[in-house]
C-alpha cells in the first residue's frame, strides 16, 4: 500500500516539476530543481513517518470490512429465516381461511338440518296432538259402549265398539266385548222367547 502511496506522489511531484519547468523556462533551472528535490525529500519523509498510522487504518479498515461483510451476511441469513417464517406463515393463513370456509358450510348444513329437524318435531307434535285426540276420543267411545252394555242396550254398545274399530282396527277388546253383546243379544232372544212359549202355555 505504500509503495503504491509512493508511486502516486513521484508522479505527481514529477508532474509539478514540469509544471514549474514549463512555466520557469530554462534559466535558474537547477537552482528550482534542488529546491524541488529538497521539498520532494521532505514529503517523501512525511509520508514515511505516516506509513505506520496508513498501516494501522488499513488494518481498521479490513476490520470494519469484515466485521461488515459478518454483519451483512448474518442479515442475510435473518432474512431468509424470516422469509421462510413468513411463508409458513401465510400458508397457516391459507388453511385457517380453508377450515374456516368448510366451519361456514358445515354450520349452513347444520343450520339446515336443524331446520328439517324443526319441521319434524312440529308434525310428530301435530301428530301426537292428533292420536291423543283420537286416543281421548276413542277411550270415550269404550266408556260409552261399557255403560250402554250395562244398561243392556247391547245393540248400541256394538254400534260405539264398532266405531272404535273404525279407528283403531288393533283394539281387541272391542271385538271381544261385540262377541260378548252380540252372545247376550241372543240370550235375550233366547229368553224373551221361552218368556213367550210360557204365556201361550198358561
Amino acid at each position: 500500500m505504500i509503495k503504491i502511496y509512493s508511486k502516486y506522489f513521484y508522479m505527481f511531484s514529477i508532474a509539478i516539476i514540469s509544471f514549474v519547468s514549463l512555466n520557469g523556462g530554462c534559466a535558474n533551472q537547477p537552482e528550482k530543481i534542488a529546491a524541488l528535490e529538497k521539498r520532494l525529500d521532505a514529503v517523501s519523509k512525511s509520508v514515511e513517518g505516516l506509513a505506520p498510522e496508513i498501516n494501522e487504518l488499513m488494518e481498521k479498515l479490513d476490520k470494519q470490512e469484515s466485521g461488515i461483510e459478518s454483519t451483512l451476511s448474518s442479515q442475510h441469513l435473518a432474512r431468509n429465516h424470516l422469509e421462510k417464517e413468513l411463508s409458513e406463515t401465510e400458508n397457516l393463513l391459507k388453511e385457517i381461511k380453508q377450515n374456516l370456509a368448510l366451519v361456514e358450510d358445515d354450520k349452513d348444513k347444520m343450520k339446515a338440518q336443524l331446520d328439517v329437524l324443526g319441521t319434524q318435531l312440529n308434525r310428530l307434535e301435530s301428530l301426537s296432538k292428533i292420536s291423543s285426540a283420537k286416543t281421548n276420543l276413542t277411550e270415550d267411545l269404550l266408556n260409552d259402549a261399557i255403560k250402554l252394555y250395562r244398561q243392556q242396550k247391547f245393540e248400541e254398545a256394538i254400534s260405539k265398539w264398532e266405531e272404535v274399530l273404525a279407528r283403531d282396527p288393533g283394539k281387541l277388546d272391542a271385538k271381544f266385548n261385540i262377541e260378548i253383546a252380540k252372545d247376550r243379544i241372543k240370550e235375550k232372544e233366547i229368553h224373551e222367547e221361552l218368556e213367550a212359549l210360557l204365556i201361550q202355555r198358561k
